[in-house]
């Protein structure tokens, strides 16, 4: 999976680095929308392949027979593989949501927008397979329907102490990374507007409300318990 995210990371930052190269480092996104639905659409459609693939994988491993430390190595295996299952198919929804939102805003070739729909839909019944290819790896769990509105409440109950210790401490790292990503994310909207006047004046507020609101949300969580 490391892999497969470097060559990602990587490909974006040429993209951008060569972009600012070309134009005295000021960037005009607009001009380059058809350029960017066209490798996210391209980075998406690698990101539900791969998920198709270790979807497979992870079935095969379910019916490998083994004993001992062999069973262990299997289950610790599929246990990485559906967690890298799940981070390709979250990612792939997050894409398609942003290629869709591309297209309206600068109104590109329908056909674009349509394939867009396309892929949002395909994210989603991949996680649809994600949820019954849980509930075949432990079907001594009463794993909930991702419809269920109870669904994060009811995935806590039935996981065991050391899952929810291991959950606990991945939800906190997510918490810190996600407030230095959003203020980055506020500065560098902020150096966009002043150096192109194109200005982001909208999505640094509503950046600024969503910090405010997810650190109030953890800090009264934590005080009230």
């Amino acid at each position: 999976m490391k892999t497969v995210i470097q060559i990602l990371i990587s490909a974006v930052i040429g993209f951008i680095v060569a972009t600012l190269m070309l134009n005295n480092f000021t960037l005009d996104l607009f001009k380059y929308a058809d350029a960017i639905v066209v490798i996210i659409l391209f980075i998406i459609v690698i990101l539900l392949g791969v998920s198709f693939k270790i979807y497979w994988q992870v079935k095969k491993l379910h019916n490998t027979e083994a004993d001992g430390d062999e069973e262990d190595e299997v289950d610790l295996l599929i246990y990485k593989k559906f967690a890298d299952h799940s981070f390709f198919i979250h990612s792939s929804i997050v894409l398609s949501v942003l290629v869709l939102c591309t297209t309206l805003i600068t109104s590109q070739s329908v056909y674009l927008t349509i394939i867009a729909i396309v892929t949002m839909i395909l994210s989603y019944l991949f996680t649809i397979y994600m949820t019954n290819l849980i509930r075949l790896i432990y079907p001594e769990r009463n794993i909930p329907n991702i419809s269920d509105s109870k669904y994060e409440e009811k995935i806590l109950e039935i996981a065991d102490e050391g899952e929810k210790h291991v959950m606990f401490i991945g939800f906190y790292k997510s918490y810190n990374l996600m407030n230095v990503a959003l203020f980055i994310a506020i500065v560098l909207s902020t150096l966009y507007s002043v150096t192109t006047n194109h200005s982001q004046l909208f999505s640094i507020i509503v950046m600024s409300f969503v910090l405010i609101i997810v650190n109030g949300k953890y800090c009264f969580s934590v005080r009230n318990k």
